[in-house]
Formats: structure tokens, C-alpha cells, sequence
């Protein structure tokens, strides 16, 4: 259908589908906020539009309490704790995870509960001998129970500090100047941690001490030289010590080997003796038989065994004057290679010689006998 068709004469946006007017209906709305407020949210009954009104303000208490609820919903990261306040006291403590709480008259203090934190405390202090030092140590703690750590304390960590600084001075008051500064450091440390942990378990602080790290003493200013000559010397001391030890370990077990070794040559000594009279005793039996029946004999016999002895020690050579036959007398071997170097050197350039000659002119001088008797040795 046209706009301008013949018969009509009518504005097509005026008939029944006309959209409404925007400005229009916000004013009515405004003026309806207007009537309800003006009459202390008690609107005219005989009006209309009271039920349009009311379902406005119901949506806007229900948006409200919507954003009121929605506020109330927090989360709660695993490291961390929660504590829950209602109207200002405590009410419960609550661990990670999402949790809800009534806004304005509950609120909540999170904070992380596995971190470790760590502060530093030095300062001087006098020992038992009444000598001043200078002391530092690092302590390392973490929160374990919200609760006491909020509300037993003013200030968990000045608190913290004051229990250390006590701790420091008692374990410190009772031990001597030479302990801190060399030897006792760790020993007096784990006494300084032994007594905080008792001192703020008494107050309830809520704090746990993870390691308490004593740092090295030092010795007043107008003395320090003096104590570091004393470290040194010390040191020195241990040093000397280890390597005496290294040096009884190495030379001891030798000592040992050989005393050990000397006992059992000198038992194989006595043995060797013990056995061989032993053996001479049963000789000297087993001849007395015999030397029983023929006395004469025997001991001549004896005689002649001793003078072979003897003479097989001794350098001399007897051969019989009178014998006119050639011998060959061995005479290094026989006299133990005892001749000079001398006629030894000389028998070896005289190669032309013959034996006849070398004999005659070693045996020259020497008066020569043949033995009797010559018995072989055994």
C-alpha cells in the first residue's frame, strides 16, 4: 500500500502497529520513580502503573543482592590460610580452596602459611670470663598456627626478635670467649635455636623456627690481632697433628713387620740350634758304643775326622818331600781365592809357560809334605 494512495490520506506510522515512543516511556518511567519516592514508597492505589513500579524495584533489591552474594566468594591458594572474621572476632580458620563469606558483617585475612621468611640479628654481648664479643645470626621461620600468629601478639616478629635477642644473650652469658670465637660456634647455635623454640612455644606466637645460622664471632677490636694469632696457632696445631698421625700410620705398620719378622727368624734360630745339638747328642751316643768296645780306635779316628776339619780351613798345602811325581795343586780353589791379585793377573799374561814351570815357581821356598792320610768329607 502506498502512502499517498486516493481515499486514504492517512499516516501509515499512526494505525495500530506504530512502535512506541522511547522518550515517552522513559519519561513515564521517571515520572513513576518520582510519584513512588514523593509518597515515601507508598504510591498512589488508584494509579495504574503501581504494578510496573514495584516490579522495577524488586529487580533492582534482586541485582543487589545478587552483587552482595557474588562479593562474599573467595579462593584460597594452597600455600596460603584463611581466617574468618564475624563482626570482628574470630570465627574459624580455613585452608585452600573456594569459600564463601556474608559480606559486612564477616570479613577474611589470607595470608601464606609455607613461606619461609628470615631476619638477621647481631650484637654484643658479653661470655662467662666477662669478655666482650660481637655475635650475629641469621633465623629462618614460618607461620604454623594464623590464629596465634594474628592474636596472642601485638607483633609476631618484634616479638620474634626480642625472644632471639634473649635466647643470645643467656647461651652466650654461659659460655667462654675461646668456645664462640673457634670451636663452639655450631654447639652454641643449636643452644640459641634449642631456646627460642621453647621461649616462643611459651608465648604462643604461632611462629615454627626452621634453622637458626650463627655467623662467626669476633673478638673486641683492641684484641682481635691477638685472637687471630690464637685461631692460627690452632690451626696449626691440628695441622701438626694430622700429619703425625700420617706419619705413625705409615712408619708403625713397617716397625711391626719388622719385629714381627725378627721374632720369627729368631724362633727359626733357636730351633736350628735346639736341633742341631739335638742331632750332635744322638752322634755322640751312637758312637759311645763303639767307642766303648774299641777306645783306641775310635779315637783315632776322631782325631784324624778333627785334624781333616781343620786343616780343610787352613791355607797351608802339605805334600811328602820325597815323592818325586808331578802334581797339580789347585791352589786357588784350595786356598779360598785368597792369593794376590798380583800373581793372579801374572799367571794370566804368562801364557807360554808350561805347568811344570808355573808349579815350581808358586811352590818355591815352601817346605812341602805329603799327608799320611786323607779322608773325604761327607
Amino acid at each position: 500500500m502506498g502512502w499517498n494512495e486516493p481515499g486514504q490520506g492517512k499516516d501509515p506510522w499512526k494505525g495500530k502497529n506504530q512502535p512506541p515512543d522511547l522518550d515517552e516511556a522513559f519519561k513515564r518511567i521517571r515520572d513513576k520513580l518520582k510519584t513512588f519516592f514523593a509518597g515515601n514508597g507508598k504510591p498512589d492505589q488508584s494509579t495504574p502503573q503501581n504494578s510496573g513500579s514495584g516490579l522495577l524495584v524488586g529487580l533492582v533489591v534482586l541485582v543487589a543482592f545478587l552483587l552482595w552474594a557474588l562479593s562474599g566468594i573467595f579462593i584460597v591458594d594452597p600455600a596460603e590460610q584463611a581466617v574468618i572474621l564475624r563482626f570482628g572476632k574470630y570465627v574459624e580458620t580455613v585452608g585452600s580452596g573456594p569459600h564463601w563469606i556474608p559480606r559486612i558483617i564477616s570479613s577474611k585475612i589470607v595470608l601464606n602459611v609455607d613461606r619461609v621468611l628470615d631476619y638477621s640479628y647481631s650484637a654484643q654481648m658479653l661470655t662467662r670470663d666477662e669478655n666482650l664479643v660481637a655475635v650475629s645470626l641469621a633465623v629462618q621461620y614460618r607461620i604454623s598456627d594464623l590464629q596465634q600468629y594474628l592474636f596472642n601478639v601485638a607483633n609476631p616478629e618484634e616479638s620474634l626478635q626480642q625472644a632471639t635477642s634473649s635466647a643470645l644473650r643467656q647461651v652466650v652469658g654461659t659460655t667462654t670467649l675461646d668456645k664462640i670465637i673457634t670451636e663452639g660456634r655450631e654447639v652454641w647455635g643449636n643452644q640459641v635455636q634449642d631456646t627460642l623454640v621453647k621461649t616462643l612455644g611459651g608465648y604462643k606466637t604461632g611462629i615454627v623456627i626452621v634453622n637458626v645460622s650463627p655467623q662467626p664471632a669476633r673478638a673486641p677490636e683492641s684484641v682481635q690481632d691477638a685472637f687471630d694469632d690464637a685461631i692460627k696457632a690452632q690451626e696449626d696445631e691440628k695441622r701438626f697433628k694430622e700429619q703425625a698421625y700420617a706419619y705413625a700410620a705409615k712408619v708403625v705398620p713397617i716397625a711391626e713387620g719388622n719385629a714381627s719378622r725378627i721374632e720369627q727368624e729368631a724362633a727359626a734360630f733357636s730351633k736350628q740350634v735346639v736341633l742341631r745339638a739335638q742331632g750332635e747328642v744322638a752322634e755322640f751316643l751312637a758312637l759311645l758304643p763303639e767307642y766303648n768296645a774299641a777306645p783306641d780306635i775310635m779315637s783315632e779316628r776322631m782325631y784324624l775326622d778333627t785334624m781333616q776339619k781343620v786343616l780343610d780351613r787352613s791355607s797351608k798345602i802339605i805334600i811328602d818331600g820325597k815323592s818325586n811325581n808331578l802334581l797339580y795343586l789347585p791352589l786357588d780353589k784350595l786356598a779360598g781365592n785368597q792369593l794376590p791379585q798380583e800373581m793372579n793377573s801374572k799367571n794370566k799374561q804368562d801364557n807360554t809357560a808350561t805347568s811344570s814351570d808355573d808349579e815350581s815357581l808358586i811352590l818355591a821356598g815352601r817346605d812341602l809334605t805329603r799327608p799320611t792320610h786323607r779322608q773325604e768329607r761327607d
